[in-house]
């Protein structure tokens, strides 16, 4: 099963392009998906970050092997994001870092689907562009992800005791 991401309550605040959809749902689709290895891992620069929490995973070899403790490539579960509230965090000379807020639904294969609450920085590289710099959003994999850090994760054991959203009638 591949993973998904769930664009519905994505709440873009002023400032945050509108290539930075696109580039979230690639790459967190990525981020969701089992089997992903290269077409995730190559987002990230040489030395790029993945951090969950206390969790700090540098370089792609150590982020694919993060992403597969958390999502095992056996199909047991997948994972769905639902990004909200969007906005810039911080925009520097080299780097943008966007911050999303949201949830996660972790749907288990033998029936169970509870869900997580995250706050999640973004940090893209800036490429030399007519107009001046702007960060290298293009859903492709680029090394243009020099830290991807779920700061925030509420609360923190998998499966939750909150059951999803998604399950509401």
């Amino acid at each position: 099963m591949a993973g998904a991401v769930n664009m519905v309550n994505y709440d873009p605040q002023p400032g945050v392009p509108t290539e930075f959809q696109a580039f979230l749902e690639a790459l967190v689709g990525q981020a969701d998906n089992a089997t992903a290895t290269d077409s995730f891992t190559d987002y990230f620069t040489s030395s790029g970050r993945q951090t969950t929490l206390t969790k700090d995973c540098i370089g792609p070899a150590a982020i694919l092997k993060c992403k597969q403790g958390f999502l095992p490539p056996d199909d047991r579960m997948t994972l769905t994001h639902f990004p909200n509230s969007t906005f810039i965090a911080e925009d520097t000379t080299d780097s943008t870092v966007f911050e999303v807020r949201g949830r996660i639904e972790n749907n288990f294969k033998i029936g169970n689907c509870s869900q997580i609450y995250y706050q999640t920085q973004y940090t893209v590289l800036k490429t030399a562009q007519a107009g001046g710099m702007l960060p290298n959003l293009t859903p492709q994999p680029q090394h243009q992800v020099s830290w991807y850090h779920d700061y925030v994760i509420t609360p923190t054991g998998v499966p939750s005791n909150i059951p999803c959203d998604s399950l509401a009638k």
